[in-house]
């Protein structure tokens, strides 16, 4: 049996919906982004949550309802080209800077600051807006962000693990799973295709180009939170020393039987480590 993404992003979209969220679009230039939006019971500060390269809200879609009872307000988005916000005919896909745009446009229409969760690519970009738009970010969680400087064998090993052929995608459940789920191979097919895309090729082409420097992460005066998957093969374990060096006000956490997904993987175990997070913001 051969099984389409589209059909996850779905299941996300349903269980959205079924929790209480509405689906909206901001525009982000010529771009545009989706969003999931829910209204809290909760007093902390709005959450904002944002996947990874490939990725989509729905990876998401769990942890966010669960949420919803610590925080006032809950939005996930779909950055351009990923999950159910398909590029237009004749759009190019986003770069880095557009996709960071992306985020922006989001927290420009928050109109308050709010603590972002990023998993990889989306934690990377999270870390950046707590730098260019300090205003905006009260606080940032990353779940196995990217934005370390890479070496050039672990760039070339993360652009080897997104090719978008059959192999590579076969072997990605072991990369991003410490146990992979029973029907990820059912998917493999079809994630070939999306990680061929030009969505995927376009952020995968500029990956190292646009990485946090020390001087970046030094600037951040905002908490950060970071949670690593002990099992992480998508990026580099050495990720995890260069954060504890280079992050002022920052807690790096390695998360066991994890690994690149632990909004995914671990689910129960960021969710009670967040709403700690969260508790101790005040």
């Amino acid at each position: 049996m051969i099984l389409p993404l589209s059909a996850l992003f779905a299941a996300g979209h349903a269980l959205f919906r079924a929790r209480g969220f509405a689906l909206r679009e901001i525009a982000s230039g010529h771009r545009r982004v989706l969003v999931y939006d829910r209204r809290g019971s909760g007093s902390a500060p709005p959450i904002v949550l944002l996947h990874g390269l490939g990725g989509s809200a729905a990876s998401f879609a769990l942890l966010a309802s669960r949420l919803a009872s610590a925080s006032r307000r809950v939005l996930v988005l779909d950055l351009p080209g990923h999950g159910r916000n398909r590029l237009r005919k004749g759009e190019e896909a986003a770069g880095l800077l557009e996709q960071a745009q992306a985020l922006g446009s989001a927290l420009a229409e928050l109109g308050e600051p709010a603590v972002l969760i990023g998993n990889s690519l989306g934690g990377a970009l999270c870390l950046h807006a707590a730098v260019v738009a300090p205003e905006r970010v009260r606080a940032v969680v990353g779940l196995s962000p990217a934005g370390a400087p890479l070496l050039d064998a672990d760039r070339e090993s993360v652009r080897e693990v997104f090719r978008g052929d059959l192999r590579a995608a076969l072997e990605m459940p072991s990369r991003l799973y410490r146990r992979p789920p029973r029907l990820a191979r059912l998917f493999a097919r079809d994630l070939a295709r999306h990680f061929a895309a030009a969505p995927v090729q376009r952020l995968l082409a500029q990956v190292g180009q646009h990485a946090l420097a020390p001087a970046d992460l030094a600037r951040i005066e905002q908490p950060v939170l970071i949670l690593w998957g002990e099992a992480d093969g998508i990026l580099p374990a050495s990720s995890v020393e260069w954060f504890r060096t280079h992050l002022r006000k920052g807690t790096v956490e390695v998360l066991p039987e994890c690994g690149h997904l632990p909004q995914m993987e671990q689910r129960a175990l960021v969710l009670a480590r967040v709403r700690r997070f969260l508790a101790e913001l005040g």
